[in-house]
C-alpha cells in the first residue's frame, strides 16, 4: 500500500484533488488511471478532475499543470482548475502572487487577490464559428455557436433554461458526428442583462452537467460579447449558485480570427481539506 499525499480544491462548485509531483515521483504513465481512482464519486475522495504540479522546461513559467478529467481522458485546459492550481502552487511558495505557469493550451497567467480571488488571463480563443444548424436525433434543428477557449466549446443561447435537460441535450451535442472524434463541451446560456449571464455546463470528461466550467462562461461571455448581447465585465452565474466574472477587449468585429483579447477570469477558490489516500 502506498500513502498519497493530496489537497482538495473547490472553485464556484467544480471540485479538483490536485497533487504536488513536482519532484517526478509519480509516474506519468500513471496518471490516466489515478484520475479514475480519486476522483470517483462515493469511492473515493470524489472530484471533478485531477490537476497535478509539475516542473515545466520553459523559462517563463514557474511550473506546469497537468489535467485529468474524472474519467481519464487529458484535458488541455480547465479554467478553474487553473485557478485552484495557481493558489495552491502560491501557497507552497513555488511562485509570487503574479505567476506565469504552463498548460497544454498554452502559457497562463494567473493573480492571487485578496479573499482568495485567483484572475487568470486566458489564451486567446479560436476556432469561432457562430449561428450554424446542426440536426439532432429527433430531426429538428438546432442554431449553435462554437468557440476553442483551451478546450472546445458549443454555446446555445436560451430563454427558458431552467427547463432545459442539460444532461441528455448536452450529451447528445457533445457526441454529435460533426465535433468527432473528440467531441465537444456543451454550454446554455441565458441573457441576464447587458452585464450578466445564466450559464448551465455540459462538460466532456465528467458526462454530467457540473456545477460550475470556466473555460464555458469565459465561452459563453466571449461568443454573447461577439454577439453584442453583452459588454465586458460579464459576471456569469454557474449551476453553484457563485459567480465568475469574465473581461475581455473587442477587437474589429470582423474578425473572426482574433475578435477578442485581453481575455480574463476571475473568481474566488477554496483549499477545503488536505489528506493522504492509500493506493494498492
Amino acid at each position: 500500500m502506498k500513502r498519497l499525499r493530496f489537497v482538495k480544491y473547490v472553485g464556484a462548485g467544480n471540485d479538483f484533488v490536485i497533487i504536488n509531483n513536482f519532484d517526478k515521483k509519480i509516474l506519468g504513465k500513471t496518471y490516466p488511471e489515478l484520475a479514475k481512482k480519486l476522483c470517483a464519486q462515493k469511492f473515493s475522495i470524489g472530484a471533478d478532475g485531477l490537476l497535478i504540479i509539475e516542473p515545466t522546461i520553459k523559462s517563463n513559467c514557474e511550473f506546469k499543470m497537468v489535467y485529468y478529467n474524472a474519467d481519464g481522458s487529458r484535458a488541455s485546459m480547465c479554467g478553474n482548475g487553473a485557478r485552484c492550481i495557481a493558489h495552491y502552487a502560491y501557497e507552497l511558495e513555488l511562485c509570487d502572487d503574479l505567476v506565469n505557469f504552463d498548460t497544454d493550451a498554452g502559457v497562463i497567467t494567473a493573480e492571487i487577490k485578496r479573499a482568495d480571488r485567483i484572475k487568470i488571463k486566458l489564451t486567446e480563443p479560436k476556432g469561432i464559428k457562430t449561428d450554424f444548424l446542426i440536426k439532432l436525433d429527433n430531426g429538428k434543428e438546432l442554431s449553435i455557436n462554437f468557440i476553442d477557449t483551451g478546450v472546445p466549446h458549443t454555446v446555445i443561447f436560451v430563454n427558458e433554461i431552467e427547463k432545459i435537460d442539460v444532461n441528455n441535450l448536452g450529451r447528445e451535442i457533445r457526441n454529435h458526428k460533426m465535433f468527432a472524434p473528440n467531441g465537444t463541451n456543451v454550454n446554455f446560456a441565458k441573457v441576464k442583462d447587458r452585464n450578466s449571464l445564466i450559464v448551465r455546463t455540459y462538460e466532456r470528461g465528467i458526462e454530467s452537467e457540473t456545477l460550475s466550467c470556466g473555460t464555458g462562461v469565459t465561452a459563453s461571455s466571449v461568443i454573447a460579447g461577439i454577439k453584442n448581447l453583452v459588454f465586458s465585465p460579464v459576471n456569469c452565474i454557474t449551476k453553484s449558485g457563485e459567480e465568475l466574472t469574465i473581461s475581455f477587449t473587442k477587437n474589429d468585429p470582423e474578425d473572426m480570427i482574433s475578435p477578442v483579447s485581453n481575455l480574463f477570469l476571475e473568481g474566488k477558490v477554496y483549499h477545503v481539506f488536505d489528506g493522504e489516500i492509500l493506493l494498492k
